[in-house]
């Protein structure tokens, strides 16, 4: 995971498996039945990037739909469409992207909109972006699926499932907890403290609010979890060296150890994820 504020779209083809294994299928049922019955249903998607929240979310929404990516990276929404037009999702009339600034947005889009949608985002974002947002939210009384919150809980495991800890692990994660609260051009960001306030917010805001823990799970030995999980800890080391460059040795330590444990496949990985669903209440 690059501590960068820009994803690549390797990155994020290499994490969609994952996301999409580890995303809460119980807040669809109360989220279908709180939408309203317009036909077709328009969806806004945040920080839409190459399209992997559409291609998760559309299928099991059950019924035609117009999507409205937004996302300031015109690379990122072109992939979107490309792979829209070699493998259109189902129940998608129209697939509309929009090349926009979110950290000077007022959410236009919002006000024709049945639901608003984004996934692995809040930890990039400022309490007073979460605060914008759910006014806009409230104004346009439309309810809202976030997904993929990072909650700054990662752990290793063995080839059994169980816990392997080194003595370094809380310090590589507190220190790439810290880099993550650095602004990323929407405000100070609340890193992992997102997933504890995006819900609070939405609440204080009149949303009926719920939250699903998406863990994702990486086992050991696996080709996937070796090439995700070596892109999140080279990402990890990168971050904590920057937040803590006094402690540059100990990190290249502890990420030698690691890394070559994941590459023999001898460890795999959990990375702790929140969804939320925000309903208005009637």
């Amino acid at each position: 995971m690059s501590p960068d504020h820009e994803f690549s779209s390797d990155w994020l083809s290499r994490r969609e498996p994952a996301d999409h294994a580890a995303r809460s299928e119980a807040l669809l049922e109360p989220l279908i039945a709180a939408l309203p019955a317009s036909n077709p249903l328009n969806v806004i998607d945040l920080g839409a990037g190459h399209g992997s929240n559409l291609r998760w979310l559309a299928p099991r929404l059950q019924r035609p739909q117009h999507w409205r990516l937004i996302d300031r990276d015109p690379r990122l929404l072109r992939a979107a469409r490309e792979h829209a037009r070699r493998d259109p999702p189902a129940r998608i009339l129209e697939i509309e992207t929009i090349e926009a600034d979110l950290a000077r947005s007022d959410f236009p889009w919002l006000m024709d909109a049945a639901l608003v949608t984004a996934s692995a985002w809040f930890d990039l974002v400022s309490a007073d972006w979460i605060e914008h947002l759910a006014e806009a939210c409230a104004a346009a009384r439309i309810a809202g699926l976030f997904a993929l919150s990072v909650d700054g809980r990662w752990r290793f495991v063995d080839a059994r499932g169980d816990r392997d800890q080194d003595s370094d692990d809380a310090f590589v994660r507190s220190s790439f907890n810290a880099h993550q609260r650095r602004d990323k051009g929407l405000g100070a960001a609340l890193g992992a403290q997102a997933a504890e306030a995006l819900p609070r917010i939405l609440t204080a805001h009149g949303f009926s609010v719920t939250t699903r823990t998406s863990d994702w799970v990486l086992p050991a030995g696996s080709a996937s979890t070796r090439a995700l999980g070596g892109m999140l800890l080279d990402g990890w080391r990168q971050a904590a060296d920057e937040q803590r460059p006094d402690q540059s040795d100990r990190i290249r330590h502890w990420h030698e150890r690691r890394r070559a444990r994941l590459d023999l496949g001898q460890l795999g990985l959990e990375v702790g994820h929140v969804d939320v669903l925000a309903l208005p209440v009637a």
